[in-house]
């Protein structure tokens, strides 16, 4: 959840206004130092930054997935520039082919405006649905977790669909667990559906 303008700042019990230094490290570095020390190759495919080419694919992708019914519950992709303003700049990763086609992306949102759960995030996956079963989806979520993590996120969170057995088999893989379930908690498409609450949790002091 982001913080709108006009809106009141709650603060944790005994929370203090953040410094430069209190923030997530990923907060504090440039976007070009972080380019620099995190693209990487899988296998027959590259994991990069998102650059600002790729939203189109990354919005088409998206919209794939959308339209399985039980991926999202949002029925219309959003803008780039609302996919801008919602996920962290640093934490924006495209899995791509050898002639740059982009297979699959992942981003990390903020969960919270208030300072305490700075370091705790909302985790989105998607792969186009050609490239699934290449080992795209868990090479995002492995880099994405290596990355937060470095940045000093300690819990990557997200609510998946109870039907999505694909999405769940793959985060339980990569060392997500389940937290519990959400039963009835939205709608889509007039249809109620149960989501499942999973997370990472980093080896924190």
């Amino acid at each position: 959840m982001m913080l709108a303008a006009g809106m009141r700042r709650w603060r944790c019990a005994g929370e203090q206004d953040p410094t430069d230094a209190d923030l997530p490290r990923s907060s504090r570095r440039t976007r070009e130092a972080m380019t620099h020390e995190t693209s990487s190759s899988v296998g027959a495919f590259s994991i990069r930054p998102l650059q600002p080419r790729d939203w189109e694919r990354v919005r088409g992708i998206y919209a794939a997935g959308m339209a399985t019914g039980i991926a999202t519950f949002e029925t219309v992709v959003p803008s780039a520039e609302e996919l801008d303003q919602k996920w962290i700049p640093e934490q924006r990763w495209v899995a791509t082919s050898p002639s740059g086609l982009v297979l699959g992306w992942a981003a990390l949102s903020p969960t919270s405006s208030r300072s305490c759960y700075r370091g705790v995030v909302e985790t989105s996956v998607y792969v186009a649905p050609e490239s699934t079963g290449r080992g795209v989806g868990r090479a995002l979520v492995d880099h994405q977790v290596r990355a937060a993590v470095d940045a000093g996120f300690w819990t990557l969170q997200s609510s998946i669909f109870a039907e999505n057995h694909a999405s769940l088999a793959l985060h339980r893989s990569a060392g997500f667990r389940e937290v519990g379930i959400r039963e009835r908690i939205a709608q889509r498409d007039g249809v109620w559906h149960d989501t499942v609450l999973i997370e990472f949790r980093a080896n924190t002091p």
